[in-house]
């Protein structure tokens, strides 16, 4: 009997959909999946299983996205949760793929820029994906529309010149200010921008944000608000012997900060205020609640005002927007849906009643629209696109 690759993937492959499989194969299928090992053999097992069972209907009643996540917690062998998180991004159709073909409703896919193929109809009612720009507010309200400036000198705020670089403005203090002037990039839907503050600390801000910052940084505290998403690498900065600490104001709660990478996810239309911590550590604050942050870590501020921990977050994919991904980890229909709706700026309609649906994997944010939602449409949803609209069909 052949005990090579194909052999193994068949096999675990085998037991894992029959409910047979061990703890011990389990941790042999994530530590094969995580490492990406013999991917070229599991590309044929993936084929040859998608091709035999494509026609097939599961009328089990068992529910595969539990499933899926009991065999996740099953799995006290891994000891890095990376890799299971890995796995759905990479490898995870090596458990999931055929049981999308037999009825099973989780749906994973790689990361990829290839787009797939689009109907002659799909073509002519397409959208393209969202683009760099926003509009810089001054002082003293004047707008400047980001998309269209050209490289070099933008404006002058006190002894602050803003500057134009490569698509990110860049905010260069030269001495000190009399009054405190505030500046305010907006980023509407379908674009996305990033900045250099008076300090040397970045903001990309994502989508449908916004940054309000003094144009250069005075005292001891330096203060930001912020509406939407934004990612910040905070610089340290000294000042009479101290550091001076950074603040990230957001709809009542504060993330203060000394020097650190970190994303704050704070729209309105999502149900929690999401801090992820990549580098060094932050405090979140909302009223008399705090919690410390250390590096792969992220509090969740939910809507009765408490602070939840999460510990081995994917902080890949909470930043995969400013790396020009969209990221989903289990993410539900909706959530799926109000990201494509900021980035392609676009209005959602659910023609019925919302499917329950799962996704995990990564889609490039350079795709059009159709792209996208022809991916997501393996999963047995249905998508039209009228003008500005997309119409979620059962």
């Amino acid at each position: 009997m052949d005990k090579g690759p194909v052999h193994t993937w068949k096999y675990l492959l085998a037991q894992y959909l029959d409910n047979r499989i061990s703890k011990e194969e389990l941790a042999e299928l994530l530590r094969k999946a995580g490492e990406e090992e013999d991917m070229e053999m599991l590309t044929i097992v993936l084929k040859e299983q998608w091709e035999t069972s494509r026609d097939v209907t599961d009328h089990s009643g068992r529910d595969w996205d539990a499933k899926f996540i009991t065999m996740m917690a099953e799995a006290p062998q891994i000891q890095d949760r990376r890799p299971v998180r890995r796995l759905l991004k990479i490898a995870v159709a090596a458990c999931i793929a055929a049981l999308i073909a037999i009825g099973g409703y989780f749906f994973s896919f790689k990361k990829t820029t290839a787009p797939p193929s689009i109907t002659s109809t799909t073509k002519r009612k397409d959208i393209a994906p969202g683009t760099t720009g926003g509009i810089l507010v001054l002082a003293n309200g004047q707008q400047i529309a980001l998309d269209s400036a050209g490289n070099g000198l933008l404006a002058l705020q006190g002894s602050t010149k803003v500057t134009n670089r490569q698509g990110k403005i860049v905010y260069n203090a030269s001495g000190g200010n009399s009054e405190q002037l505030f500046n305010t990039v907006v980023t509407p839907r379908s674009k996305q921008y990033q900045l250099v503050l008076a300090d040397g600390s970045s903001v990309w801000l994502n989508a449908a944000s916004s940054v309000r910052f003094p144009a250069a940084f005075s005292g001891n505290v330096r203060k930001v608000e912020i509406t939407g998403e934004a990612y910040f690498e905070v610089a340290p900065l000294l000042r009479n012997g101290k550091k001076v600490p950074f603040i990230v104001s957001t709809r009542g709660m504060e993330v203060q900060v000394l020097g650190t990478h970190f994303n704050v996810n704070a729209y309105p239309d999502e149900h929690t205020i999401k801090t992820t911590l990549l580098e060094g550590s932050v405090i979140v604050t909302k009223g008399n609640a705090k919690q410390l942050l250390k590096p792969g870590e992220q509090a969740q501020l939910n809507p009765g005002n408490n602070i939840v921990l999460y510990k081995d977050v994917d902080t890949d994919g909470e930043v995969a927007w400013k790396n020009g991904y969209f990221s989903f980890d289990q993410a539900d229909l909706s959530s799926v849906m109000r990201q494509i709706a900021r980035w392609y700026d676009v209005e959602i309609v659910y023609g019925g009643k919302v499917p329950n649906r799962r996704f995990g994997g990564e889609i490039s944010r350079s795709s059009n629209v159709s792209q996208v939602l022809k991916i997501l449409e393996e999963s047995k949803v249905h998508f039209r696109i009228e003008e500005k609209r997309i119409i979620v069909l059962p």
